[in-house]
């Protein structure tokens, strides 16, 4: 599959996070490409603004984008909101952002390729 830099309308993407000891563990996620003029949204005035606002702002594009995920607590699934995102670890809300961004790239996830491979060879 050739990566396009153009973004349609509806795309979606697949997102994984490979586990990071001590911080999280591993996720798995969809979300729709954040549009360049909702980033520059997001970090106008980024200098000037309170650390409560940028919180707010990056909780924001998140809900917005992330469409699913299997980020769990306890055996319990996590809804994708901000009172769920302000209690997460600030490593991993960042990364996140930084990825549906396309300022970092997903890891790979290679027991999801191990799993397609297998279904493949079954049919």
């Amino acid at each position: 599959m050739t990566t396009s830099a153009y973004i349609e309308d509806g795309y979606t993407e697949t997102g994984y996070m490979q586990e990071s000891p001590g911080i999280h563990q591993a996720v798995r996620f969809e979300f729709r490409p954040v549009m360049p003029v909702k980033i520059r949204e997001v970090l106008e005035q980024w200098g000037s603004i309170s650390a409560a606002e940028k919180t707010k702002r990056i909780n924001n594009l998140i809900i917005d984008n992330l469409i699913k995920w299997d980020l769990l607590h306890k055996g319990n699934s996590l809804p994708i909101t901000a009172e769920v995102l302000s209690r997460l670890k600030q490593p991993f809300v960042d990364r996140l952002f930084n990825i549906i961004t396309y300022s970092d790239m997903s890891d790979k996830d290679l027991a999801a390729k191990q799993d397609e491979a297998v279904a493949d060879t079954k049919n």
